[in-house]
């Protein structure tokens, strides 16, 4: 005898529900929006300008500069170049917190977006915000005159390292550093600004750079706070700080096991 065979429910009969995995949904994180879906936040266009104050002769023309926005959770810079006269649009910018990034030397005199002030090293901006972003920096510089205490005679190569201190300064996270022969060293074209000085055994100069400007606790007790003047020369003395000390704050810092 046939054994009878069921003939599958037409589909406006069947039970089964189909369920998507990818269920639309926007998680904001930080202040940032992540998404789990294909969709992507809305983005706009944002117009600017940047003027070069306190040049000197032979410095580079504001078109040949970049203007970026780097954000503060892990997404792509934003980065426009001006033109001769210092016009920019950035474009494809998500709502979000950035910091300005400006690739010269030079302390930023007007940070604003519209009529309101940000802060060059953490703000917010988005889709309301139309502009324009108003960037002025002074390229002037200076002279910092530094003189150790406890120069050790018997050690190998010690540097003397002008760390930024300032959200102000372009470069913030860049540091300046010269080979000591002797116990004093001069830094110069050093935007004027807020500072700290380390000096320290050379095998140590790449830490040290990587924590500094980042940390402001960091060896804080050790380093030689300095500002450095509009005018004239700065001087400063600093004192040497030890390859124990310098070591300590790093597995504090979580840098050595």
């Amino acid at each position: 005898m046939a054994i009878p065979i069921p003939l599958p429910l037409p589909l406006s009969a069947s039970k089964i529900r189909v369920v998507s995995v990818f269920s639309p949904r926007i998680q904001k994180i930080r202040g940032a929006y992540s998404m789990v879906t294909g969709r992507t936040p809305p983005t706009f266009d944002l117009p600017g300008y940047l003027e070069l104050v306190d040049r000197p002769a032979e410095a580079t023309s504001v078109e040949a500069m970049m203007v970026s926005l780097h954000p503060l959770v892990l997404d792509y810079d934003v980065e426009a170049r001006p033109d001769r006269d210092g016009k920019f649009v950035l474009k494809n910018v998500k709502p979000g917190r950035y910091s300005l990034t400006l690739p010269f030397p030079g302390r930023i005199r007007t940070f604003a977006i519209g009529s309101k002030e940000l802060a060059p090293d953490a703000f917010r901006i988005g889709s309301s915000d139309a502009g324009p972003l108003q960037i002025v920096v002074s390229l002037k510089t200076s002279i910092v005159s530094v003189k150790v205490r406890g120069f050790p005679s018997q050690r190998g190569d010690i540097v003397a390292m002008l760390t930024p201190a300032d959200p102000y300064l372009t470069l913030r996270e860049s540091c300046s550093f010269n080979t000591l022969a002797e116990p004093r060293t001069t830094f110069r074209s050093v935007p004027p600004g807020k500072y700290r000085i380390f000096i320290v055994d050379s095998q140590f100069q790449s830490d040290v750079a990587a924590h500094a400007p980042n940390f402001p606790d960091f060896l804080k007790d050790q380093a030689t706070p300095v500002e450095v003047r509009d005018e004239g020369e700065t001087e400063a003395t600093a004192r040497y700080v030890d390859g124990e000390t310098v070591k300590l704050a790093l597995r504090q810092g979580g840098s050595i096991h």
